[in-house]
């Protein structure tokens, strides 16, 4: 299981193939050390989204820095209530 997960098959597709709940899966690829993708933002990282965007960072850039798609970053931003600008840079 963890092979085919390092390998690029998502946990949706190992529930299926394996025949088990996806939180199944989850548990035992962390019980053999296997770091999951996609896992929640930490604070810390919310912070640094924040901080990249608000130096002036688009979506993409603060993307191309992080772990996220720009989409999570756009999600992170406004969670945490910050200003968005337009796609010239100008604030709304």
């Amino acid at each position: 299981m963890a092979e085919r997960y390092l390998e690029g098959a998502n946990v949706n597709e190992l529930a299926a193939e394996f025949r088990c709940a996806r939180q199944t899966v989850s548990l035992r690829l962390k019980a053999h050390g296997v770091d999951l993708r996609r896992q929640p933002a930490t604070p810390e990282e919310i912070a640094q989204v924040v901080e990249l965007y608000g130096s002036g960072l688009s979506l993409v850039g603060v993307s191309e820095q992080t772990r996220f798609s720009p989409k999570s970053v756009l999600n992170y931003l406004r969670t945490e209530g910050v200003q968005l600008r337009d796609t010239h840079g100008r604030d709304r």
